[in-house]
């Protein structure tokens, strides 16, 4: 297996002559791309360089990634970005369905965090702020969330008991 680069894809198909490096970018929706073939340019190291090569000036000319991280989209529901409602049903009970407020994002490594905000332990709006400090901040900790909610808002949280059925 080789060495995998940023935007260049080897093509290397067993029973088909042509071989070579595509180099692929996409920016605002419009892609490039280019195949460079090792019997063209004189084999696989001089091909895999001028893709390099290429695709060096293609980065620098396109400028910068631009994302959606934190941008509000047309599929967004709830007005805050990375704040759900959820709503949980227990198969094992009539009429046992349960809201709250779920925070969630992803971490620099990819991996998913979430922290959810019950309506019945919070209440309906606390559970909605609280969500939503988790998410500016992006924390998991709720006891976290929750002091720091405390002390920017003044407010102490109340928390309702909940009976667990058995």
């Amino acid at each position: 297996m080789t060495k995998a680069f940023k935007g260049i894809t080897r093509i290397d198909y067993e029973g088909v002559a042509t071989r070579g490096w595509m180099v692929r970018i996409t920016r605002d929706g419009i892609r490039k791309q280019q195949f460079f073939n090792d019997r063209a340019l004189g084999g696989k190291a001089k091909s895999l360089k001028a893709a390099k090569g290429c695709y060096a000036l293609w980065v620098a000319a396109a400028g910068p990634v631009k994302t959606t991280r934190n941008q509000k989209t047309s599929r967004n529901s709830s007005g805050k970005v990375g704040v759900h409602l959820v709503r949980n049903v227990d198969a094992r009970w009539v009429n046992a369905e349960s809201f709250g407020y779920c925070a969630s994002w992803v971490l620099e490594d990819g991996t998913r965090q979430k922290l959810s905000f019950a309506w019945k332990r919070y209440g309906k709006k606390m559970a909605w702020e609280l969500a939503c400090l988790a998410r500016e901040k992006e924390l998991t900790d709720r006891g976290i969330v929750i002091a720091g909610f405390e002390k920017k808002s003044g407010k102490k949280v109340k928390i309702q008991p909940v009976s667990r059925r058995s």
